[in-house]
């Protein structure tokens, strides 16, 4: 795809593709991915986040090869750092910036529009940090910078006013404390991007799974049981959840992560686009 940055930011979509979890495991075939991400900008998605993080860097490879060959005007890609292929975690200038070089080139594009530091502590937002996240900056390497994470580091970033974009759980099982912290963000001029808004959402009967994809939901559903972190259960059954997120004020964007024809093209329309 023709990539050279330019002057202006592209606005994002009110509704994000997340090429993660089962998009960058087996469980999930390229083919389907690739599938899938063609759909979503038929859609009219152009926001789509990864990470490096997420299969050793398939779901970067997966995005970099479904958007191969389009126009990169008017796409807005997502990806992280701090958090390494091997998940190691270091967010030193130099290892942040090696990151971002190798997202990238798995990306296979010159410049990505939103880099997001991947749950940092307050720590680890260093003046250093942030002068070479500017540096990156001018030379066009990223567009835009921004945090993702889902605690106190938040607050610590908001403080900071370094960042352009926040992203974080946007649910109706946040307390009043975190729907706050948001509020905040969009107050500082940080835009928000919602994720798991589905995360724990009530589920009318009981369903079967009938593909491999269902079987890594289960999966990751069985880990959160036995490690006590399954997310709090939602105050709304899941048909409206996307909606009570899109609806939060301040909320710029919300991001899902799906792996059906028919869940995606529903959550389009629920966030206003054309499908």
């Amino acid at each position: 795809m023709s990539d050279a940055p330019h002057a202006s930011q592209p606005a994002f979509s009110r509704l994000g593709f997340g090429v993660t979890g089962p998009h960058a495991s087996p469980a999930v075939s390229r083919r389907e991915s690739g599938r899938l991400i063609a759909e979503a900008i038929e859609l009219g998605i152009n926001l789509f986040d990864t990470g490096p993080a997420y299969g050793r860097g398939e779901g970067e490879r997966r995005l970099g090869t479904a958007l191969r060959g389009r126009a990169r005007d008017g796409l807005y890609i997502a990806t992280k750092a701090g958090i390494d292929i091997d998940r190691h975690r270091d967010f030193s200038a130099g290892a942040v910036e090696m990151s971002l070089r190798g997202s990238l080139e798995r990306l296979q594009t010159h410049y990505v529009d939103l880099l997001l530091l991947h749950g940092p502590s307050a720590a680890d937002m260093s003046d250093r940090l942030i002068r070479r996240l500017d540096a990156l900056r001018e030379r066009g390497m990223i567009r835009q910078i921004g945090i993702c994470g889902r605690g106190p580091e938040l607050d610590a970033a908001i403080e900071l006013g370094a960042f352009d974009v926040l992203m974080a759980p946007v649910n109706s099982g946040l307390d009043a404390a975190a729907l706050a912290r948001l509020a905040r963000a969009a107050q500082a001029g940080m835009k928000v991007i919602g994720i798991e808004a589905l995360s724990g959402a009530a589920r009318s009967g009981l369903r079967l799974p009938r593909s491999r994809a269902d079987l890594w939901y289960l999966a990751r559903a069985a880990k959160q049981a036995m490690t006590n972190t399954r997310t709090r259960p939602l105050a709304v059954p899941t048909e409206g959840a996307l909606k009570w997120t899109l609806d939060q004020t301040g909320v710029s964007a919300v991001v899902c992560l799906t792996t059906r024809s028919a869940n995606l093209t529903a959550n389009a329309r629920q966030a206003g686009l054309d499908a």
